[in-house]
């Protein structure tokens, strides 16, 4: 009985997934649908998203696709203008579009700089800022933003992408703060090495992808990636009832990368 309760922590409610297209996002959207929740997938990746959505047909919920930029206010007040439209409310706010840019300082020219930051850090001010009336209305509500390892360590050739990860971290902390009195939690999931298409396509930049891929599997303490499921499972947690009294952490997603301080 408690495992059937457990995966209907989220009937009736309503998440919106940044990046639902692919990855992290396409996982965290289908594990909300397992669970109940209506999910409204944002991309700007229109086949992805569509793809996303018709593969979503397992569980209790649904998935509504939302074709937007999110690094662009007006995308992401319509968005939010929609599920509230059509749903009413807003329970679970999951922050995990983003890019990387691996270039060093040297290499990386500011418009480069200017999208990584829009994209993966602007975008999480803009949804986080006009969803906000909501919750505190609502006396209620729930954000997850997808962050990194390399937020907290940093990394080679990715000053932009770390910037913003770190960034991140500590706009939670503040977030969680200032919600705290209105029934708001904010937390940041850290996520390592996951397999996503964003890991293929630093393999395929490697001279030997297959190698490249095996050497780092074999550097992992766990003897492999991260899957996508992993850090769903992760998310799902700190928007439920059991996480209550969580706010303001970083949980950390990475199969003991960071305790073994693999590179």
């Amino acid at each position: 009985m408690q495992v059937v309760e457990q995966c209907k922590r989220f009937v009736g409610k309503v998440a919106i997934v940044t990046g639902a297209a692919n990855g992290i996002g396409c996982a965290v959207a289908a594990a909300f649908v397992r669970e109940g929740a209506t999910v409204y997938g944002l991309d700007l990746d229109a086949e992805g998203l569509q793809r996303t959505t018709r593969v979503l047909t397992q569980g209790a919920g649904r998935c509504v696709p939302i074709i937007a930029d999110v690094s662009q206010v007006g995308d992401v007040a319509r968005s939010i203008e929609t599920v509230l439209h059509a749903a009413g409310r807003i329970d679970v706010l999951v922050n995990n579009a983003g890019i990387n840019m691996a270039k060093r300082i040297d290499e990386l020219e500011i418009a480069d700089w200017d999208r990584v930051f829009d994209t993966n850090l602007k975008s999480v001010y803009l949804f986080c800022k006009l969803v906000w009336p909501t919750f505190v209305s609502q006396r209620s509500g729930n954000i997850i933003n997808i962050a990194s390892i390399m937020g907290k360590g940093g990394g080679i050739s990715s000053p932009a992408y770390c910037s913003t990860k770190s960034g991140m971290l500590m706009f939670s902390r503040c977030l969680a703060k200032d919600g705290a009195a209105h029934g708001i939690r904010v937390n940041c999931v850290c996520p390592g090495y996951i397999d996503t298409p964003i890991m293929d396509r630093v393999f395929k930049g490697a001279k030997d992808p297959k190698r490249a891929r095996l050497e780092l599997e074999s550097r992992m303490p766990l003897g492999r990636l991260g899957k996508p499921a992993d850090v769903a499972a992760g998310i799902l947690f700190l928007a439920s009832a059991e996480a209550d009294y969580i706010s303001g952490i970083e949980l950390t997603i990475d199969g003991a990368v960071t305790a073994t301080q693999i590179d």
